[in-house]
């Protein structure tokens, strides 16, 4: 059993756990609460459209049967389902001999292509509905970093903000001092209060870092703060506010810091949370237009369902939804009901366990063997590992799979983190007797052969944080990690990160974008796999590209967020390619993304035009 100085009992890590849900979960999804937030809902779904019967043919078509990214010359939908694929010979007789002639024939343009509805393994739809309405000063436009993403541009973007704002407190979140221009790790230090009273001396500002491991508040946010909270222990360091505010600088980390800054403006933030609905419309609405048909939510706190299942009851799904039931302790584990695999589409279904093991390396809380290159806090230099000691992560681990059955999805992003994981694994696998489970690392960031092997071993399969690579893959290299190498050799630390092609060697992989961390898109998601370009660096030829070895081919990278992303997430029985007896989800795009070739796919397969989103054979983008 191993000991750490670096553990912390609440982490607050990227998209998998933040303390505004924490506080806001009995309150915003009160039953009460709930109602309000609902009320504006019909009380059934309006009548669905029928499903469309239509034999398409020319263009290129890529049913992904077997997870083979082979064309075909024809495919037939009917009654929300394939009908059949292959020959247009063999459709056009299936399609005569069950419909005769009521279906449409459609003749694909040449460079249209047709693919199974692409699969997102692992968002945070709640979340995302519930910090929509907050300001947005996070690194990205579109799917793109912005190209000017600056100290300046952060602080004229509140300003901006608060000239027409009339709220008691002005909320923004996704601030990534990681990505902010220049590359330093001052960066992480200089966005405090001072730094923020420049935007405004009197009201509240309050941002939520785009990690959610940091909050960062003015002077009067600070001084709230200590007035509403002192006499409570978090308090007690402190003698005033004065005090308060000169030893946080407006810097406040972790749940222990950060649970009185949003117990202070909870009513605020409750407020916000108000268009949550409305938000979600929006978030799927955008995950149609990306060519997303199915999502997995990474973690359902029970108190979620409830609400959900009021959503889905008035709204047509437009996305098929599956998630994670998240359990943080072993008192969680054991409180879980025994598992049930999915054996037929619920419009919400839970497949697996989720467990948070660390934090995340952007935000220096991924739990390394080794202290960052930028040490902010003596005390996690090494960033923290969620659990009191390995001995307490094995016991809450093993409840989870031999007591109750559960599969396992587990975040886990430093590479201390993985190793841990993948022991934990191992002794719980060691002694399990049931089906085989489906069980995965979570982002999986630092990876190591001999970590791919063992997960191999033990039947685990890795999904990637892509944008890993792709966004912050050049403030890795040069800041946070820098100087620092794989033990085994003397290759950069940095060359571990998402080892994509390794891993597809002999596991099952997936993309994602753990959405709000990086922005929802598939295709943004595969060409980052197949170039895994450095955004941020000079993007001039050749480009900044971070370990070769590592690409994905085209062909690997559409597999990866269609049918092995599918059946990471127990749907393969109905989604992921297109073969008989499957829904009718399906994507046609502008150009095919497998003829692309590697040079031409940097910053351009993401903009491949989405021309159409189909659901159950219900066209849901662009609308019918």
């Amino acid at each position: 059993m191993r000991k750490t100085d670096d553990h912390h009992t609440h982490g607050c890590t990227c998209g998998c756990k933040n303390p505004i849900v924490e506080i806001l979960k009995h309150e915003l999804f009160s039953k009460e609460h709930i109602e309000k937030l609902t009320a504006h809902l019909p009380k059934s779904k309006p009548l669905a459209a029928s499903p469309k019967a239509i034999l398409y043919s020319g263009g290129t078509i890529r049913p992904m049967v077997n997870g083979d990214a082979g064309r075909v010359e024809s495919i037939g939908i009917a009654e929300g389902y394939i009908i059949a694929s292959g020959s247009y010979a063999h459709v056009k007789a299936e399609m005569d001999a069950r419909y005769n002639n009521a279906y449409q024939s459609i003749l694909l343009d040449d460079t249209h292509t047709l693919i199974p509805g692409m699969f997102e393994p692992h968002v945070h739809t709640v979340f995302s509905g519930m910090m929509a309405s907050w300001i947005d000063v996070s690194p990205f436009e579109g799917q793109d970093l912005r190209k000017v993403y600056t100290k300046e541009w952060i602080s004229a973007t509140l300003s901006s903000a608060l000239s027409t704002s009339s709220d008691s407190v002005l909320l923004a979140t996704g601030l990534d001092p990681a990505l902010i221009q220049p590359q330093s790790g001052k960066n992480f230090t200089q966005i405090d209060n001072a730094y923020l009273d420049s935007v405004s001396m009197d009201k509240p500002i309050i941002i939520m870092s785009a990690s959610g491991h940091t909050i960062y508040a003015n002077s009067a946010a600070l001084r709230e703060i200590y007035n509403s909270q002192k006499g409570k222990p978090a308090m007690h360091g402190y003698t005033s506010a004065d005090d308060y505010i000169a030893h946080t600088h407006g810097l406040l980390e972790e749940e222990p810091m950060m649970m009185p800054a949003v117990n202070t403006f909870k009513d605020a933030i409750a407020t916000k949370s108000l268009d949550i609905v409305e938000n979600m419309d929006a978030f799927f609405r955008q995950a149609n237009s990306r060519g997303v048909t199915s999502m997995y939510d990474a973690l359902i706190n029970h108190m979620y369902v409830p609400y959900l299942e009021k959503y889905l009851e008035a709204r047509p799904l437009s996305v098929r939804l599956g998630g994670a039931l998240y359990c943080e302790t072993f008192k969680d584990a054991q409180a879980l009901p025994p598992y049930r695999q999915p054996g037929s589409y619920l419009d919400l279904y839970l497949g697996h366990v989720k467990i948070v093991s660390d934090g995340s390396n952007q935000g220096l809380t991924g739990y390394q063997s080794e202290p960052y290159s930028i040490i902010l806090e003596k005390d996690h230099s090494c960033g923290i590992f969620n659990f009191k000691n390995t001995e307490a992560y094995q016991k809450v681990v093993d409840e989870v799979i031999l007591e109750k059955g559960w599969p396992i999805m587990i975040h886990a992003n430093g590479n201390l983190a993985v190793t841990d994981t993948i022991a934990a694994f191992s002794s719980a696998l060691a002694k399990y007797k049931g089906p085989k489970l489906r069980n995965r690392i979570e982002h999986c960031s630092l990876l190591e052969q001999n970590g791919i092997d063992e997960m191999e071993t033990l039947n685990i399969s890795p999904s990637f944080l892509i944008g890993h690579v792709g966004y912050w893959g050049d403030v890795f290299e040069k800041v946070i990690f820098e100087g620092q190498h794989l033990p085994e050799h003397n290759d950069p630390k940095v060359f571990s990160l998402d080892r994509c092609a390794s891993a597809a060697k002999k596991l099952r992989i997936s993309l994602h974008s753990d959405h709000t961390v990086t922005p929802l898109g598939p295709l943004r998601m595969m060409e980052q796999a197949i170039t895994r370009v450095m955004e941020a660096s000079e993007n001039t030829w050749p480009l900044n590209v971070l370990n070769t070895e590592e690409q994905l081919t085209n062909e690997q990278a559409l597999k990866a967020v269609t049918y092995d992303a599918a059946w990471q997430c127990y749907a393969d029985g109905w989604a992921g390619s297109l073969e008989e007896g499957k829904f009718a989800d399906f994507v046609i795009l502008e150009q095919d993304p497998i003829i692309m070739t590697r040079k031409d796919c940097s910053m351009n397969m993401r903009n491949i035009k989405v021309l159409e989103t189909w659901v159950g054979g219900i066209k849901v983008y662009p609308g019918s």
